[in-house]
């Protein structure tokens, strides 16, 4: 074989190795340590995603200490399927509502521009995978229009999930601060987490379908939002806390330590329909 061929050969094997027949790039451990999977990704953690495309972990991936992040995401436009693969760190949270050792500043999936002032990337989406045991949070996507979809996010030190647009059929445990802060939080199980379970966007979010129970703080915390069809049990603080105007309409509320739910500010929120027991 001549050189030329040779040197081709060398850099079709290196391409089948990151990407499946479907162009998918592929992510595992092994990749991750090596660095390059895309342009600027260094070797080891962070693995910097800076083109847009679909991702697809192919094993989990371990970071090994609490301040180290698992996949930087930075471009607009990026699908990473965790393919039932998990992001795994350090850290343990004990007891119920979680009790954390202290933040650190390693996140699972980060999504946000460094640069002070400049939004992060749009369009972002990630799902059917666990990350846990991170310093810090277990996701944080910034970027208008992202979404985190069949996930399971327990025993990060810091917020379970932080997005600015969806989280959908997830389940959100054990973490050391809130469970949530979305805009759409719809079919998720938030329970555990030291702090609120769900917290809306504060421009006005929805939270329908969910359990919150069992958390630190108020089942779900709702500026100007939409709470509808939401089960609340046994969390410290309220199982709902509203500030007016918002709907609190068909929602189970029971046993939460402060109360059913708190209506803060002049105007009064749409309250109807909701089941409550002290």
């Amino acid at each position: 074989m001549s050189m030329k061929k040779m040197l081709w050969a060398s850099v079709l094997a290196a391409s089948s190795s990151l990407y499946a027949v479907d162009g998918v790039v592929l992510i595992d451990q092994n990749h991750a340590l090596a660095g390059n999977i895309t342009a600027g990704d260094a070797p080891g953690f962070p693995v910097t995603l800076s083109q847009p495309g679909s991702y697809r972990l192919t094993s989990n991936l371990t970071v090994a200490d609490a301040n180290t992040t698992g996949i930087q995401i930075m471009a607009n436009n990026v699908t990473l399927d965790l393919n039932g693969f998990s992001i795994i760190g350090p850290v343990v949270c004990t007891s119920s509502p979680a009790t954390c050792p202290a933040v650190g500043t390693g996140i699972g999936i980060e999504a946000q521009n460094s640069l002070p002032g400049r939004p992060g990337p749009s369009g972002v989406r990630v799902f059917n995978g666990t990350v846990r045991g991170m310093g810090s949070s277990g996701l944080l996507m910034v970027g208008a229009g992202s979404s985190v979809e069949r996930m399971q996010v327990t025993n990060n030190a810091g917020a379970g999930i932080i997005v600015a647009g969806s989280v959908l059929d997830t389940s959100i445990t054990a973490n050391g601060s809130f469970g949530v802060l979305a805009i759409i939080v719809r079919g998720c199980n938030i329970t555990d987490n030291h702090g609120d379970g769900i917290v809306l966007d504060a421009a006005g979010g929805v939270a329908n379908d969910n359990i919150a129970s069992f958390n630190g703080g108020h089942g779900i915390l709702s500026p100007n939002g939409s709470v509808t069809s939401n089960t609340m049990v046994r969390n410290v603080r309220f199982g709902i806390s509203a500030v007016c105007p918002g709907v609190i309409a068909n929602n189970t509320i029971v046993s939460n330590t402060q109360g059913s739910i708190q209506q803060t500010n002049l105007e009064a929120c749409a309250v109807s329909n909701n089941a409550t027991r002290p």
